[in-house]
């Protein structure tokens, strides 16, 4: 991957939203973006996969869709994906 294939802002809204709905391990999290960053992978997409990769998954979300409506369900996704694009934007300004 080339730098600016891994500081694009498409790529760091994608995995935002990836990261939303792939189930990861306790943990898990890191040792993947550690792997992805070791390829290119730039800082703002990492900061947004670590955020958003164990906060909520599509298979929890359908776990608990009998007992909430869809509208809280879909909130709660937007919240992830929006707090992992707050933490990409937060780490792409530190340049950490």
């Amino acid at each position: 991957m080339t730098p600016a294939q891994g500081h694009a802002l498409w790529l760091v809204f994608a995995l935002a939203v990836a990261g939303t709905l792939c189930v990861v391990p306790t943990a898990g999290e890191i040792p993947i973006v550690q792997t992805l960053m070791r390829f290119g992978l730039g800082t703002g997409s990492a900061g947004a996969l670590l955020i958003t990769l164990p906060a909520v998954s599509l298979p929890s979300l359908a776990t608990v869709g009998r007992a909430l409506p869809a509208r809280v369900l879909g909130f709660v996704a937007a919240c992830a994906v929006v707090a992992g694009l707050l933490a990409a934007l937060l780490a792409a300004a530190l340049h950490l």
